[in-house]
């Protein structure tokens, strides 16, 4: 008897161990997260930014913060210098190696858009920027920011809240002939500057990524009286269009959501006075604390002024993001249950998360995988600087 009682505590303790011997033998010795990002084509003054955000924040996470439950992080960073086709080379190259990413970051439209479905075929999940058809019709795919169109429709409704004219407002539009700049050019976005009575002046003008004349477009937008001037571009874009007004001696109000340090890095006073609708914090907030803390890693790191750029910022976030969920699904499932679908879980939960003390204000649902909250800024003597708080954004997700 005495022997079979050993016997049966021997065999109890080994079943007891066995969930911390599968856990310990299912924990990897690294975890990757793939970025596709142009680093050195057109949007890299922009964009360029990802490739030392990312190295900062998941350096800061593995030393700091243990990584994911001890586990480092890598991000795998790919270059695709303006390139579709080159980035969706990149992709089947990180998806292809073993082991896989557990995310994959990007930040070209064209690129979300032709992966929305690819996530959905190789079981992985991205993080891109906001375009209607890089998150519709809803799959794996989450927006580091709103959508585009969105945007605008927020920065409509801000301008005619500031309207003090008994007439409509109207607004010019001037803006890439590429999947990022049309973004804006939604039926939801002209429906519903209709309904809060702003009207559009003209017709939408386009111009090509590497243009730096664009006169023509602008006297015949002119020849329209805009109230205000709109844009869904960046870098160099907003420099020509600044540059063609400036030469016409045409005054008129500006925004464009892709003006940020380094756009003004370009040409710094020809950017004072426009308006820039924003997802995250502006780096001349310096008394916010998100921003304090940003900045201190930002100097302990050695960064350059080139790397001031709101995609330094968003790097930051995403690795916010993806440190919170991974440590979640890995603590309520444990590494084995690091999957997609998990993964999702855990997104479709994240509420008013506010990484790193508040660079940004982000919620993410099932039905809406995209922010909901941005604030607007002006610049004013070469700061970009807020001008409200946090305000919710139209949604302009088919509601099927």
């Amino acid at each position: 008897m005495r022997k079979l009682a050993i016997g049966l505590v021997c065999l109890l303790s080994l079943f007891l161990l066995m969930p911390q011997q599968v856990a310990a033998a299912g924990k990897p010795d690294k975890l990757y997260i793939g970025v596709l990002a142009d680093m050195s084509g057109p949007y890299a003054p922009i964009v360029g930014s990802f490739r030392p955000g990312y190295i900062d924040a998941y350096k800061y996470i593995n030393e700091e913060m243990g990584g994911i439950k001890g586990v480092p992080v890598e991000p795998l960073l790919r270059d695709n210098a303006g390139k579709v086709a080159v980035a969706l080379a990149q992709y089947n190259e990180l998806i292809n190696r073993k082991p896989r990413p557990i995310f994959i970051d990007s930040a070209f439209s064209p690129v979300a858009e032709a992966l929305r479905p690819r996530y959905v075929e190789d079981d992985m999940i991205g993080i891109h920027a906001g375009n209607l058809v890089a998150v519709y019709p809803r799959a794996n795919s989450y927006g580091y920011y709103p959508m585009y169109d969105e945007t605008f429709g927020f920065s409509c409704k801000w301008f005619k809240s500031n309207w003090k004219e008994k007439r409509n407002p109207r607004i010019g539009i001037l803006t890439w002939d590429t999947a990022f700049g049309r973004a804006m050019l939604t039926e939801r976005f002209f429906e519903y500057i209709k309904t809060i009575g702003v009207d559009l002046a003209g017709e939408p003008q386009l111009f090509g990524i590497r243009e730096v004349d664009v006169t023509t477009q602008l006297m015949k937008i002119r020849s329209w009286k805009p109230d205000i001037l709109m844009s869904c571009i960046t870098a160099g874009g907003c420099l020509a269009v600044r540059k063609g007004c400036k030469e016409m001696g045409w005054d008129i109000p500006y925004l464009s959501n892709g003006i940020d340090k380094g756009t003004m890095n370009l040409n710094p006073p020809i950017f004072e006075g426009c308006y820039v609708p924003r997802p995250s914090l502006s780096w001349d907030e310096d008394d916010h604390p998100a921003m304090k803390f940003l900045m201190e890693q930002f100097n302990k790191y050695n960064r350059t002024k080139e790397d001031k750029a709101v995609f330094y910022m968003i790097a930051w976030q995403n690795a916010a993001v993806e440190h919170k969920v991974m440590t979640e699904v890995v603590e309520k499932h444990g590494w084995e249950g690091l999957t997609t679908k998990n993964l999702k879980a855990a997104m479709n939960q994240v509420k008013d998360f506010l990484p790193w003390g508040g660079l940004t204000k982000l919620t993410f649902t099932a039905k809406r995988p995209l922010p909901r909250h941005e604030k607007m800024y002006q610049i004013k003597n070469g700061k970009i600087l807020p001008i409200t708080d946090w305000l919710e954004m139209p949604d302009f997700l088919p509601t099927e």
